[in-house]
């Protein structure tokens, strides 16, 4: 059996997934419990959680959003993150390698529709890397890890399309092995990394909200601790 499919069906894949699927769940229940800490200890517990909703969903589906500010760029991030998630979850690969290891697994995608949503991934992490490398302003708000959370994500799609093509000059066991590697990867930092976003973002705007609706006395406690406990008046 080749290497990479050892190690994808190996313990260290089973320990990879357990890091993956804990690590995602302990965010979002401190993150759940942080927010309903804040909405006992709010002067105002009215919150308009239908409101709430209809914003998180326009910017899960933001297709009005996209082209009011760096419109390319915009289009770009939002078209890699759909080709990332039908591309990744729907994989014939993917799912016969969960069916085996797990037990269970859905209906894929059939192929030439996912080798152009490869591309698509593709094109739009170049753009992403490139857009943080040469302008200014996301260069001066990219940390390292940015750059290498863009490199982690070329290297799979890259050598999971070339992996497929029958001009591929690469041997199939070792590139599929590169792949294998990069994506245990990306699974084992996802929970410690911008990437948990991915189960965070449906939270970002009742956070929002609920940051917004002050305990008793909680404008005076900003204001001590900004400016000591003398204050200042307002």
């Amino acid at each position: 059996m080749p290497t990479w499919l050892l190690l994808a069906k190996g313990p260290a894949f089973y320990f990879i997934l357990v890091v993956f699927v804990v690590g995602l769940l302990r965010l979002v229940v401190l993150t759940v419990w942080d927010i309903a800490a804040a909405i006992r200890r709010a002067g105002d517990q009215r919150l308009p959680y239908g409101q709430v909703v209809r914003q998180t969903l326009s910017w899960i589906f933001p297709f009005h959003k996209l082209h009011r500010l760096r419109g390319f760029y915009s289009y770009a991030s939002y078209g890699f993150h759909i080709a990332f998630l039908l591309t990744a979850l729907f994989l014939r690969n993917h799912l016969d390698i969960l069916r085996d290891d797990i037990g269970f697994s859905w209906w894929a995608i059939s192929k030439p529709i996912l080798d152009v949503l490869t591309l698509a991934s593709i094109v739009g992490a170049a753009i992403l890397l490139f857009t943080r490398l040469y302008r200014a302003d996301s260069r001066h708000l990219s940390r390292l890890s940015d750059y290498l959370l863009l490199i982690l994500l070329l290297n799979i799609f890259v050598s999971g399309y070339v992996a497929g093509r029958a001009w591929n000059p690469i041997p199939y066991d070792g590139l599929m092995l590169f792949h294998t590697l990069n994506g245990m990867g990306l699974l084992l930092v996802s929970p410690f990394s911008k990437v948990a976003h991915c189960v965070l973002y449906p939270l970002i705007r009742l956070g929002s909200e609920v940051s917004w609706h002050l305990s008793p006395r909680g404008g005076r406690d900003v204001i001590e601790t900004l400016h000591g406990l003398e204050g200042r008046k307002i």
